[in-house]
């Protein structure tokens, strides 16, 4: 941190090309050596220490390349947007992206979080073409002033979790800029005297998520109980995908809840190589085993929202609700897919057609 102060106070000195080279050099030097820290197994609080120092001298440098770099050297992207993104590797298990956009020409908060929307979701996109659910959380890095004192101040977003299905528009809207400005708005009240005096930056983490690893046993949220459209199978292995899947196939005259209503699963579906708990990858395979096609639907914002479609649609077919609660998962059978999501589409009572494609 030391290091980082020093070479942000002489920066702010900086005259001349000649002055400039050697600064250059020897801040080069010390990123490398944080980016090398940061591919290191460490704690989470180091490594975000040492992501937030690697953005804010990101940015001190980038600032000094605009004037002393000529153009075309690399170092242009700052005159038409006012901001970069820099890519942080570290050696995060689960980690699919660390970045930072860098700010360098905006001064109001909402202005700088509207124009960076677009690069920010951009690169979300990119990894969950290859991750599918994800798990985000933002961190606005700010420079506040009271009186003659300065301090960097952090701002950060709790993890969300985000599906193929999700809105980013709508997750950026209401965890990202109204979370921050909220915050921000609420710390310069609370502490009286302390007053943003320079954007620094936005750094985003992205996280794998795997939202299918069911257990079993998880009573169902009392608005979905209450219009009897699922089949809730209770037993006490972590199979409840496959009883849900028999559920559906060998429905229950009495007592669906039950698993001894039905045929255990294994004397009548193929589960070679199938681990339990199911897993959203483990699913196309049970479906080529079977010969059934199977969609799942889960819960978002207290509304029913598809988490995975079958490629092709059999003639077997079964609709399933993913639940997740204190950290437990659960499928259960969806035997009225028109009675669970017509609600949210319409306040008429009259039966709706509900295409699960």
């Amino acid at each position: 941190m030391e290091k980082e102060r020093d070479l942000t106070v002489r920066a702010a000195n900086i005259k001349t090309t000649g002055e400039f080279l050697p600064w250059n050099y020897e801040c080069n030097e010390y990123l490398d050596s944080l980016k090398e820290q940061c591919r290191k197994r460490q704690r989470t609080g180091v490594v975000n220490s040492l992501v937030a120092q690697i953005a804010r001298l990101e940015g001190v440098r980038d600032a000094l390349h605009e004037r002393f770099v000529p153009i075309g050297a690399g170092y242009g992207g700052y005159e038409k947007k006012g901001y970069t993104w820099k890519e942080i590797e570290t050696a995060f298990r689960n980690r699919v992206l660390t970045g930072a956009i860098i700010n360098q020409n905006y001064i109001d908060p909402h202005e700088f979080l509207k124009n960076v929307r677009n690069t920010v979701i951009e690169r979300i996109q990119g990894v969950m073409v290859e991750h599918n659910s994800v798990k985000i959380n933002t961190a606005f890095n700010g420079e506040f002033v009271a009186g003659d004192k300065t301090a960097v101040k952090t701002i950060a977003t709790k993890n969300c979790e985000l599906f193929p299905t999700s809105d980013l528009q709508e997750w950026y809207t209401r965890h990202v800029v109204d979370t921050i400005l909220t915050s921000l708005e609420e710390f310069q009240e609370r502490d009286s005297g302390w007053t943003l005096s320079r954007i620094l930056n936005l750094t985003v983490n992205v996280n794998k998520f795997n939202p299918l690893r069911a257990g079993c046993n998880i009573e169902l949220p009392r608005k979905i109980m209450l219009k009897r459209a699922v089949v809730n199978v209770k037993s006490n292995d972590n199979a409840c995908f496959a009883w849900a899947v028999v559920a559906a196939l060998y429905p229950a005259e009495k007592h669906p809840e039950r698993t001894i209503e039905y045929p255990h699963y294994s004397t009548v579906l193929n589960l070679c190589g199938i681990e339990f708990p199911m897993t959203l990858p483990q699913i196309t395979k049970f479906e080529k085993l079977n010969a059934i096609s199977v969609n799942v639907f889960t819960t978002e914002d207290s509304k029913i929202v598809p988490l995975r479609f079958a490629n092709d649609k059999k003639e077997k077919h079964v609709n399933l609700l993913y639940v997740c609660k204190n950290n437990n998962a659960h499928f259960v059978y969806i035997k009225n897919l028109s009675l669970l999501v017509s609600s949210q589409l319409s306040k008429h009572a009259n039966k709706k057609y509900i295409c699960d494609r």
